[in-house]
């Protein structure tokens, strides 16, 4: 079956231009058999109506674009408008990184709406974008992560350094780096924004590898092979991920990875723990650290760059196969909507005036 899809690209994050390259590819692919658009959601959000055919360098000066500006309709008739008009979609493919767009507030802004939209649900979102919540609720479940610190005044962490810090939201690896002491990583938070809601500080692991795998659950729970990054530094940085090697599907990589059978079933075995806690929706990539046979959860990228597609490449599934899978789940997604069992009026009707109450 075929549908008109909007994929949604941008918005007011770090991650804004990486979000454009992977919605920008997804739309490409998509449209050999739908009716695609753009949803461009700008860094000082507004949003714009663009043809799917844009090319990357298009979105270096933004003015140009900036013609069908969009309206959003909270009501009855939710959805976004342009020239008072409703906007005749089917699906929304989220392609946002980081920020407004993968913490919760762009899935609460489409569940409002009553828009179907690919990709974490509000709940799933907002616990996989905070590493300190991740990080606790996987603690609490007794799988393996390595011990972090939330940066507090007059605290300081009770493990020894070096140590690596996070924001404590955000992805693609941006505000992420050594630092051999606590002193330094204060310094650092002073001067950056991109820890003004939180930031995070972990055991530096030196040796340990990035293992990453790409789940979803529909049509059926499976996974894909398992992917060794080649780095250039002591992390998988962004300009490992992103600007080297032509970007994300162009960076090095050991697909499938070498390693033991028996690291090999943990992670796997880690992985349906993990999506039993945290069901996967669309298409997730789960990020492991491995330190000789010790296998550690690092994190969740929901919306994972390219939506984690190349993953999947030597497992005879093409990249339309994927996108129109997350679409498919998205439609037939039933869990949508609110209750309100219970709200009868019986409570209204039996109290007693409001000044009482107050007095």
């Amino acid at each position: 079956m075929n549908y008109k899809i909007a994929v949604i690209i941008g918005g007011p994050s770090p991650e804004h231009d990486i979000s454009v390259l992977t919605g920008l590819q997804s739309a490409r692919v998509l449209s050999s058999k739908n009716e695609v658009s753009i949803i461009y959601w700008t860094k000082d959000n507004k949003w714009f109506l663009l043809d799917s055919k844009l090319e990357s360098t298009d979105f270096v000066d933004t003015s140009k674009l900036k013609k069908k500006e969009l309206q959003l309709n909270l009501g009855k008739n939710g959805g976004f408008y342009y020239k008072r008009k409703a906007l005749d979609i089917d699906i929304f493919i989220n392609s946002c990184h980081g920020g407004p767009g993968e913490d919760g507030t762009l899935q609460g802004l489409l569940d409002i709406m009553n828009l179907n939209y690919t990709g974490p649900n509000l709940t799933s979102a907002q616990i996989c974008m905070d590493k300190y919540v991740f990080y606790a609720l996987m603690k609490e479940n007794n799988l393996p992560v390595l011990e972090k610190f939330k940066i507090q005044d007059e605290k300081k962490p009770n493990f020894d350094g070096p140590y690596v810090l996070k924001p404590q939201f955000g992805g693609s690896s941006i505000g992420v780096e050594v630092v051999d002491n606590y002193e330094t990583a204060l310094k650092i938070i002073e001067s950056s924004d991109l820890y003004e809601k939180g930031a995070l500080l972990e055991r530096y692991l030196e040796n340990a590898e990035d293992l990453l795998i790409g789940v979803r659950n529909y049509p059926v729970f499976n996974f894909s092979q398992i992917e060794k990054p080649i780095r250039n530094t002591n992390l998988f940085s962004y300009e490992d991920k992103y600007l080297n090697n032509g970007g994300l599907e162009g960076s090095k990589r050991e697909l499938p990875v070498s390693i033991s059978k028996e690291a090999e079933n943990k992670i796997i075995e880690y992985v349906k723990q993990i999506n039993n806690i945290i069901p996967s929706r669309g298409i997730v990539r789960y990020d492991f650290l491995k330190i000789e046979e010790e296998i550690y959860i690092n994190e969740i990228n929901t919306i994972p760059g390219s939506h984690a597609l190349y993953l999947w490449k030597n497992l005879n599934v093409s990249k339309y196969e994927l996108l129109m899978d997350i679409v498919e789940e998205a439609l037939s997604d039933t869990s949508k909507g609110w209750s309100v069992q219970g709200s009868d009026g019986v409570a209204l009707k039996s109290a007693t005036d409001i000044q009482s109450k107050l007095g």
